[in-house]
């Protein structure tokens, strides 16, 4: 909007006032009217523009005291609030700061802000979930359980847990299940699973080796059920196939070693922690 326009506006407005006023000046002045109030023995008399004149601002007075009132009756409500409002901040910015020692990698750190009272947060459940996992990855498998109930007792709805798979602990059903859905991690199980020898579960693992030629966990089986059943140029074979998917893997080199100086308990230890970390 120009200056110009500003400029008319309030010209207008200022002459509309003022042509007003004049009016009721002059009808104030040739026609005052008249207002009687009478009750009992009183009388009250005045002119109608005095009486409209003394509602207004009775109006205005009347507001004023029981709209100020009615703020000063709400002080100490709102002190309150205030107050609540500063706690939740705080509490919240705790909250994320537990989570942010949590993201990184710092459980103990992480613990020690979440162990605080929950109660003046916007999300206490998370605050107790927060809490749970810091717990459980420091092995306080008791806190962690208890500030999980804390959480779950919290919350509405508590989701139901996704279902996993289980992996067989029979030969057979273990390569069915693979035939489906190939996973490495169960692949490790051929060697263990049921109580096939190794001679047998070195036959029935063909059709799988002819379908999965690419997989490591796979060939680290049949190496090892071929040491066990003595075929030493078998398992040359297949040590030959994992060393060339993944050289560097330890549980390939596991193999070799294996391979020159035969099963030892330590070698075993070693590759049962492995296998372990894998799945």
């Amino acid at each position: 909007m120009s200056s110009f326009l500003r400029t008319s506006i309030w010209v207008l407005v200022l002459g509309t006032l003022l042509a007003l006023g004049l009016y009721l000046g002059d009808r104030v002045k040739t026609d005052p009217g008249y207002v009687l109030f009478a009750y009992g023995g009183y009388a009250v008399e005045m002119s109608l523009w005095v009486f409209l004149i003394a509602l207004v601002v009775f109006t205005i007075v009347f507001w004023i005291v029981f709209g100020l009132g009615g703020a000063l009756g709400r002080f100490p409500t709102n002190v309150v609030r205030a107050w609540a409002r500063i706690r939740h901040k705080k509490a919240d910015l705790r909250l994320i700061e537990g989570a942010l020692w949590l993201r990184r990698d710092e459980p103990s750190r992480a613990l020690s802000v979440l162990q605080k009272d929950a109660r003046s947060e916007s999300l206490p459940a998370l605050h107790w979930l927060l809490a749970s996992e810091a717990a459980r990855r420091l092995e306080k498998l008791d806190e962690s359980q208890r500030y999980l109930e804390s959480a779950e007792r919290l919350m509405a709805s508590i989701p139901k847990a996704i279902e996993r798979d289980i992996k067989p602990t029979e030969l057979r059903p273990l390569i069915k299940s693979l035939k489906k859905e190939w996973r490495e991690d169960w692949a490790l199980g051929l060697e263990v699973v049921g109580d096939d020898d190794a001679l047998s579960r070195l036959t029935v693992l063909n059709s799988l080796a002819k379908k999965h030629t690419n997989s490591l966990a796979l060939a680290i089986v049949q190496a090892r059920l071929a040491l066990l059943a003595g075929l030493d140029a078998e398992a040359k074979h297949h040590i030959e196939r994992a060393t060339e998917l993944d050289s560097e893997n330890l549980l390939v080199l596991l193999l070799h070693a294996e391979l020159e100086s035969g099963r030892t308990e330590a070698l075993e230890d070693l590759r049962r922690r492995l296998v372990e970390e894998t799945i």
